[in-house]
Formats: structure tokens, sequence, C-alpha cells
């Protein structure tokens, strides 16, 4: 396994990104969850349909545009989350959408009971919950259009992702 499981930065990320085969499967999401998704601060992801898929999922911004009401509503909501640690919560900056944003690990598809035994303290109340981990923003985000459920991502697409996180690791280890 290429994957440090309790490092979150990116040189890992690119790591993997360089070594494991990903086929370029996509979930496209609105913001700012979107966001918080790849940035690490949101921990699953509600759905009203259950998946088989586990491994690397590309996360994909939708093109509507968060409200400034709706950002700082959710990022409040994640503060009180993760008030144990709120001061080691970084923000996003911006929201972009349209765009490719990086990918996460989908380690699991819960239904909504077996969530709630496993962790009685999270945030979904969706019928079936993705948990993610090993989250990892791309350097570059690319413009892309986004489609219901999970997708596959062009093949231009997915291989200049994954070129971008190869020039980023290289940059990092130089």
């Amino acid at each position: 396994d290429n994957r440090d499981s309790d490092n979150r930065g990116c040189t890992v990320c690119a790591y993997v990104c360089m070594c494991s085969e990903s086929v370029g499967m996509c979930l496209s999401m609105h913001q700012p969850w979107a966001s918080l998704l790849v940035a690490g601060i949101k921990k699953f992801e509600g759905r009203t349909w259950y998946t088989t898929h586990r491994g690397r999922l590309w996360i994909a911004a939708a093109a509507k545009k968060p409200s400034s009401e709706e950002m700082v509503s959710v990022e409040e909501f994640y503060r009180l989350l993760h008030k144990d640690g709120a001061e080691k919560l970084w923000f996003p900056s911006s929201y972009p959408t349209s765009c490719l944003l990086g990918h996460v690990n989908l380690t699991d598809c819960l239904a909504q009971e077996d969530f709630r035994e496993r962790y009685f303290e999270g945030e979904c109340e969706s019928p079936f919950v993705f948990v993610v981990e090993d989250p990892c923003e791309l350097q570059v985000k690319f413009q892309l259009k986004g489609k219901h459920k999970i997708w596959r991502l062009p093949p231009d697409i997915l291989a200049a992702a994954k070129r971008g996180q190869k020039i980023k690791m290289q940059a990092l280890t130089v």
C-alpha cells in the first residue's frame, strides 16, 4: 500500500496518483461542500443511493455558486462540529465552480443505520453515507461540467490531473 493514512498532505497523494491505477471515477458536488471534502474538513458525504465503488474518487464542483451566507453558515457548522480542534481547521479561500477539485479515497458506503452505529456524532442524515479518507486537492483546477451520480472523467482531463500531481510531487522532492 502506497498510502500513509495518517498523513493528509498532498506529497503522499501525489505519490499514490503516480503509482496507483485510477479509472477516473468522479462525483459532482455543490460548493462549499465539495471543497470541504477535498480539504479533509468534511469526512462523510450523504447520498440517497448506494454505490459499490471503492478507492479513488475524484471530486468535481458543480456549476452552482454558493451564496456568501451559505459559505459562512457551512463553515460555522464545521467549526462547531470540530470544536475540539477548530484552531487547526483551514477553510479554502475560495470555492471554485465547474471544475475538478481533487480526489478522496472512498472506503465505504454505509446505510444510515450502520453509519449511526459506527459514527454516532457524524453529520450526515442521508439514507447512504460515503466514508472518505486521504483528501488531496489539485493545485491546478480543470474546468469541466459535472454529471449525476458517479461518472467517468474524460480521459484527457484524467491524464492532465495525474500529470499535475506528478509535477507537484517532483517540485516537492527537489
